[in-house]
């Protein structure tokens, strides 16, 4: 049993794990939920397409492809926000297989703890684009934002606590 209280202990390494199987598990829920956007600010985008269309047909066929581009969008979003989610856990795994006793395989653990890192930017700039063109809810999106930025500075630390292995890397 450990002298230190829980609160004074430093993360384990595994937490950014952890961390990255929950953001994958948020992200799922919310592209579930087809990230909560507002089907009212939406069909008011398509009445405001068509109010001056007069042609009855035109505009059923207007409104048809305006409904069409926001499903294509959710779906669009919905893969690739699920791919960078996957991504994150896929890299962090990878690199956490390696454990690196020449230069190479210390470069190649850093680049894929770059790519994760790189996954973790790709989720929230995509979620930030949900948020503004599908017109959702972003106070459903802030915690999930706030967890991909904890786990981004995670990794961060992650990669410069690696340092450790310069010591002893064989060229």
């Amino acid at each position: 049993m450990s002298e230190l209280k829980k609160s004074e202990r430093s993360e384990s390494k595994l937490q950014t794990v952890h961390n990255a199987y929950k953001i994958r598990t948020s992200v799922t829920k919310l592209a579930e939920n087809n990230f909560y956007f507002d089907l009212n600010k939406i069909n008011k985008v398509v009445e405001d397409n068509t109010k001056y269309i007069t042609d009855e047909k035109i505009k059923e066929e207007t409104k048809k492809k305006i409904y069409q581009y926001f499903d294509n969008q959710v779906a669009r979003m919905t893969d690739k926000v699920i791919n960078a989610a996957c991504g994150i856990n896929e890299h962090l795994r990878n690199a956490n297989t390696i454990f690196p006793t020449y230069k190479s395989e210390f470069e190649e653990r850093r680049l894929e703890l770059d790519r994760a890192m790189s996954c973790c930017n790709v989720l929230q700039d995509e979620l930030q684009y949900a948020g503004e063109c599908l017109y959702a809810n972003l106070n459903k999106f802030m915690v999930l934002v706030l967890e991909i930025q904890k786990e981004f500075n995670m990794i961060k630390k992650l990669r410069q606590a690696d340092n450790r292995f310069l010591k002893s890397i064989k060229d």
